[in-house]
């Protein structure tokens, strides 16, 4: 694949490179026709236990309460591979919308993994199995703000795979979700050196959707760090890319990520030109619930554009179908920026009751605590009168900077 200098950047590592050819196990000819052998054996009986075991993990949770999700570990139905897969999907399911039961289930994966009989596979098998649920487990708790567990949690998940040097490409997608971790922790430098590295190895056994899950996590690392041009330059490296590769829906959400790194550069014109092409990607592709997204940068042109009623009745808009999709966060992204145009009008009374809302909507759906906290405060200040529209920007940039890392890893 042909990239341009910036995207490059992200597989150009020496130090990088050396660390993946430690994965590259020397060719032994018995060892690798015993491998063969094994590995076959392994895939028969993990594809048996999907076909045996199809929507167990759905049901069971649907007929359990949520609090008695712990005691499902002992079920013998649950515990193989087949059911962690369906786990591993469930939360990539509920992880935006439901974090805490993503949590919860992600909880329940470990459990049962961590605890099933050595001899249950063979021990790479084991080892990624195990690796996948604590994984998983690190992304929701990174979702709900827990830091310093995902972090632990993340760094058991790579600790499960030091035994298996051919496992590069699992380890490159637990640096992925690494990276993230530490970019809400402002360990920039290190979520860099993550990123480059899980590139790398994307790059070598062309995953190429990954790669772009990588790129996507470094631009909004960028973004955190208020380099929009540096951002817009790799979303722009990406996009050409995706382009060439015919994928709408990459295209479509790089270019509602170039139309906000347009609006913090001042340039209007061009921000509504992006977000124009990502809303008819979006929709001719189906995918509602990106829309409204790509909705709320658009507003964010108009009120730049001095358009205020017309920004304002956008937002609300999208603010509305955020509620009726259960995306509390991103409606409570809506409620901020509007709770920015009214208190510039005045109207702290509105101001007040809509940041109660929001307050009662994070808490309610789980949402960071931090994010809570925060909200919590911009109401005192408006509760003091000393609340400003700069006050607000300053709420909603943190709030949004807990959220910004939308790729998710899986």
């Amino acid at each position: 694949m042909n990239h341009s200098d910036d995207l490059q950047h992200l597989a150009d590592c020496s130090s990088c490179r050396q660390r993946f050819s430690e994965n590259v196990l020397p060719f032994n000819a018995a060892r690798r026709r015993e491998g063969a052998r094994a590995f076959a054996a392994a895939a028969a009986q993990l594809e048996r236990e999907r076909e045996s075991a199809s929507d167990i993990v759905e049901r069971q949770l649907r007929a359990t309460p949520i609090e008695e999700w712990p005691g499902l570990a002992e079920s013998p139905a649950l515990r193989n591979n087949a059911a962690l897969e369906q786990m591993s999907e469930e939360v990539r399911k509920r992880i935006e919308r439901k974090p805490v039961e993503a949590l919860a289930i992600a909880n329940l994966a470990t459990s049962i993994a961590e605890s099933l009989p050595a001899n249950a596979y063979p021990p790479a098998v084991t080892a990624q199995i195990r690796s996948t649920a604590l994984r998983d487990r690190a992304n929701a708790l990174r979702y709900l703000g827990r830091l310093d567990e995902a972090y632990d949690s993340i760094e058991t998940a790579e600790a499960r795979l030091g035994e298996f040097p051919g496992a590069a490409h699992d380890r490159a997608i637990i640096w992925l979700v690494k990276a993230m971790i530490q970019g809400q922790m402002d360990l920039f430098d290190e979520s860099e050196q993550m990123i480059t590295a899980a590139s790398l190895v994307f790059a070598d056994v062309n995953d190429l959707p990954r790669f772009f899950q990588a790129g996507l996590v470094y631009g909004n690392l960028l973004g955190r760090q208020k380099r929009y041009e540096d951002a817009q330059r790799i979303f722009g490296d990406l996009l050409d890319v995706a382009r060439s590769t015919g994928d709408d829906k990459t295209q479509a959400r790089l270019y509602n990520n170039l139309g906000h790194c347009a609006i913090y550069l001042d340039d209007y014109a061009r921000a509504n030109i992006h977000f124009s092409e990502s809303i008819a990607r979006f929709t001719d592709l189906g995918l509602r619930a990106e829309v409204p997204r790509t909705n709320l940068g658009a507003a964010l042109v108009l009120i730049g554009k001095g358009q205020i009623d017309s920004g304002l009745a956008r937002l609300e808009d999208a603010r509305r179908v955020f509620i009726d999709l259960g995306m509390m966060g991103e409606a409570g992204l809506c409620a901020l920026r509007i709770i920015e145009v009214l208190i510039d009008r005045g109207d702290t009374e509105q101001a007040r009751v809509l940041t109660g809302a929001v307050i009662e909507e994070f808490e309610a759906a789980g949402v960071d605590t931090r994010a809570v906290q925060a909200v919590a405060g911009l109401q005192s200040s408006i509760d003091a009168d000393g609340a400003t529209a700069e006050t607000v920007r300053t709420v909603h940039e943190f709030v949004q900077g807990l959220a910004t890392d939308q790729a998710q890893a899986s």
